[in-house]
Parts: C-alpha cells; structure tokens; sequence
C-alpha cells in the first residue's frame, strides 16, 4: 500500500515539475502578435498653425508590472500607436493656455505585443485581457493640468486627465506625466497605477493539475515612454 502512494506521489510530483519548466519556456515571439494589422484611415489634415505628431516605429515602450503570490512580473511592448495635436509652441503654450492644454491625443497598443518572458503567464494573461475580443489597450486625453511654472524648459511637468479603455471597460484615469521638446520630436512620459478589478477584470490565477499554482495581484502599475514627430508633409505633385 505505502509503495502505490509512494508511486503515485512521485507521479504528480513529476508532472508538477514538468509543468512548471514549460510555464518558464521564454516566450515565442511571431509577427501576428506583435504587428497590429488593423488598415487606418488617412488623418485629417490639422487646424491652421497646428501640427499633428505620430507615433514613431522606435523609442516607445511600455511595461505593465505587477505582483504574485510567488514573484513579482513585468510585461512590455515597443508598440504604441496613435498621435497628438497641439499648437506649434507646445508643449510651453500649454502651461499658460487652457485651449493649448486640451490638444488631441489618442493612442493604443496591441494587447498580444506584452510579454513577460513566460509563456504560460503571456496567454493567460491575454485569456484575462480577451485580447481577441478586445485586441487593444486605448487611451483617449482629455486636458493637462500644468505642474511646471510659465517660463519652465525642459521635460514639462503636468497631471494628465483622460480615459483609458481596456477589455471594452473604461475609466477616467489622472496621472503625472512630463512632456519635453526634443528637436523636432516630443517625448511623453508618464506612469500610472490602475487594478484589474477596476476595469471589471478577476486577477487571473494560473492553475496546475486543478491546483492554485499562483495568484495574481489585483494592482497593477503602468509606465510609458512614447515618441512622436511631426507628420511628414505630402510630397508635391509631379510636374507636367
């Protein structure tokens, strides 16, 4: 009787094993997950004496992070799509301007571009974040308030107020964020905490032979560095 337990328990130890070294298999990477194919419509053309910025392909990141009952996890993408509007003195104009602190920004990012390094906790984090219903983060300014003083240079100091969208859930989020000129190029940064169960989401439990093998934090915290230009003008017609 004790040399079946015996065998049995060295059984689910093994297949315990087993599965915890395929949950720590770095994750694979494939251009379906990390491309976001979606066609965009061609923008609108700004207002007078305004310029729209775009995205750039590089010098974006963001990483979500968070905590378990086993380790702490971070997750990240370079893909941050989207634009932003403003004046042409931007971001200064902003901390003296009510309308200049209320430029267009929208962004997004695909869900399936985060990875952790795991591949056992990347889908089931995507499973939690239904990346194929809701395939992605979306973040919608609604004004800055002004940290820095009129006269400041440099990375601009404000709180941001907009909506942030996530598994067709939004909620008004503030958070501080520091904009600064770069040549041409404005650089955002910014962080924010959010939970899951703010945008209607259970923290996601991983499960090994019908065990809790970890548990997830319901606080996640979120930190971005996004990079955008100005759009390049059309090239003329050619001439006849």
């Amino acid at each position: 009787m004790k040399s079946k337990t015996l065998k049995r328990t060295e059984t689910f130890a093994g297949a315990l094993l087993l599965t915890l070294l395929l949950a720590c298999e770095p994750a694979k990477q494939t251009s379906a997950e990390t491309k976001d194919t979606t066609p965009a419509a061609a923008p609108p053309a700004p207002a007078a004496g305004m310029v729209r910025y775009e995205a750039q392909p590089s010098g974006s990141k963001c990483t979500i992070a968070g905590s378990s009952t086993v380790h702490d996890w971070t997750m990240e993408t370079a893909l941050i799509s989207g634009y932003l509007v403003a004046d042409a003195n931007f971001p200064e104009s902003a901390l003296t301007s009510p309308a200049a602190a209320k430029p267009e920004v929208k962004t997004s990012m695909p869900v399936k571009s985060f990875k952790s390094g795991k591949q056992a906790m990347d889908q089931k984090m995507q499973d939690t974040l239904s990346a194929t219903n809701y395939p992605k983060f979306e973040y919608r300014l609604i004004e800055l308030k002004p940290r820095s003083k009129p006269g400041d240079k440099g990375a601009l100091q404000f709180d941001a107020i907009g909506v942030l969208t996530i598994v067709g859930n939004t909620a008004t989020n503030t958070m501080p964020v520091t904009i600064e000129k770069v040549g041409n190029k404005l650089k955002v940064v910014g962080s924010t905490p959010i939970k899951f169960t703010e945008y209607k989401m259970k923290p996601p439990v991983i499960r090994i032979l019908g065990f809790d093998a970890m548990s997830v934090g319901d606080d996640l915290k979120i930190n971005f560095e996004w990079t955008l230009a100005p759009k390049a003008a059309p090239a003329p017609p050619p001439a006849k």
